[in-house]
C-alpha cells in the first residue's frame, strides 16, 4: 500500500528526501546502471529546477536528498532557454516568444518534484529496457518523498543516505563505496560546485563554530566533511559521542557479535526516515501536518513524534520499537 506524499508547491524552496524501488525488488543496478543513473540524476539538473545534495544507488532502490529552490528564482531567459531545449527534445517547433503563460507553466513543471523524479526515472527506463529488450514500468510504483527542515534534519538524512552500503554488509567504510555522495566527497574534497552552501544547513547538527566555516571553500568543507564522518554513526546509536572515525572501528570495538549490533545500533528504522512525511523540528512537522491534513487523510489524530535515536528532531511516524 503506498503512504500518502505530500509535496510543496514550487513557490517555495523544498528540501526533500527520495526513495525509490525497482519492481519486485529485483536486483537489477549494477556498476553500468548505477552509473547510468547517476549521471541522469545530475544530468536533469540542466533542464528542470534542482540540485542534488546527496545520493546513494544500491541494487534494488536510491535515495536521493534533492533541492528545489523556488521557481521565480529562475530568470525568464533561463526558463526559456529551458523550454526551447525541451520543445526540440519531442520535435515540436522552437519560438523565440512563447506566451507568457507557457513560460509559467514550464516554469512551475520544472521545479515540481513529480516532475522532476520522473524524468530521470522515465530516461533511465528507457535505456535500460532497450539495453535489456524489455518493456514496462521499471521502478516499484510511486516513490516516497519526505519533507525535510532544513534547519536540523540535513546532516542526520545524510549520515542514514551515506550508511545505506554499510547496513547492507557491502562495506565496512562508507568511504568504499562508490556511488554515494559520501564516496564522491571523502575521494575529492566535493560533490558539487556549491558544496560550501551546504555547511550553513550543517553547522548546528555538527556542532560547529562560525568560525570554523571561516576560511577558504575547500580549507572549510575540509573540515565540514571530517565533522561529519567523526559523528556519522552517533546520529544513529544511542545518545552520546564516539571516538571512533570509521564505521569499522566502532563496530570492531563492541564484544557483541555483528548480526546483534549493527542493526541494534542503527535504531533509526528505514520506514521511519523513508516515510516520515516531514521530518524535522516539532514546529516544522507539525506546521506540515497542517498544512497537508486534508492530504493526508488521517482517520486519528496525529502529532510530532520525536527520533529515540536523534535529540529534538521529529516526524508523522512512531519511531519502532527494536529488540536488545
Amino acid at each position: 500500500m503506498y503512504h500518502n506524499r505530500v509535496k510543496r508547491q514550487p513557490v517555495e524552496r523544498t528540501l526533500y528526501l527520495i526513495t525509490n524501488r525497482i519492481t519486485g525488488g529485483s536486483m537489477i543496478f549494477g556498476d553500468q546502471e548505477k552509473e547510468r543513473l547517476r549521471r541522469l540524476m545530475f544530468e536533469g539538473e540542466k533542464r528542470c529546477g534542482y540540485e542534488i545534495w546527496d545520493y546513494v544507488i544500491m541494487g534494488n532502490h536510491y535515495h536521493a536528498l534533492i533541492y528545489i529552490p523556488k521557481a521565480d528564482a529562475m530568470s525568464r531567459a533561463e526558463v526559456l532557454r529551458r523550454w526551447q531545449e525541451a520543445e526540440l527534445a519531442v520535435n515540436r517547433p522552437v519560438r523565440d516568444d512563447p506566451t507568457a503563460e507557457t513560460l509559467d507553466a514550464h516554469r512551475e513543471r520544472i521545479h515540481d518534484i513529480s516532475f522532476i523524479v520522473g524524468n530521470f526515472q522515465q530516461r533511465f527506463t528507457q535505456w535500460y529496457n532497450k539495453r535489456n529488450d524489455r518493456w514496462g514500468k521499471l521502478f516499484g510504483g510511486r516513490f516516497d518523498s519526505v519533507l525535510l527542515d532544513e534547519q536540523g534534519a540535513v546532516a542526520r538524512v545524510m549520515a542514514y543516505i551515506t550508511l545505506n552500503a554499510v547496513r547492507a554488509r557491502l562495506v565496512d567504510d562508507p568511504a568504499e563505496y562508490r556511488w554515494s555522495g559520501y564516496a564522491e566527497r571523502m575521494g575529492k574534497g566535493m560533490l558539487r560546485d556549491n558544496d560550501r552552501d551546504l555547511a550553513v544547513y550543517l553547522q548546528r547538527e555538527l556542532g560547529m563554530s562560525d568560525g570554523m566555516l571561516q576560511g577558504s571553500d575547500k580549507v572549510v568543507m575540509k573540515r565540514v566533511w571530517k565533522r561529519f564522518r567523526k559523528g556519522l554513526l552517533g546520529f544513529h546509536v544511542e545518545r552520546g559521542k564516539f571516538d571512533s572515525e570509521t564505521v569499522a572501528d566502532l563496530l570492531n570495538a563492541s564484544n557483541r557479535p555483528l548480526e546483534l549490533d549493527w542493526p541494534e545500533r542503527l535504531r533509526l528504522k528505514t520506514r521511519f526516515v523513508t516515510k516520515g512525511v516531514a521530518i524535522g523540528s516539532q514546529t516544522f512537522v507539525e506546521e506540515a501536518l497542517k498544512e497537508f491534513s486534508e492530504t493526508l487523510g488521517y482517520r486519528r489524530k496525529h502529532r510530532a513524534q520525536e527520533a529515540r535515536a536523534w535529540d529534538e528532531v521529529y516526524c508523522l511516524k512512531k519511531h519502532r520499537k527494536w529488540i536488545g
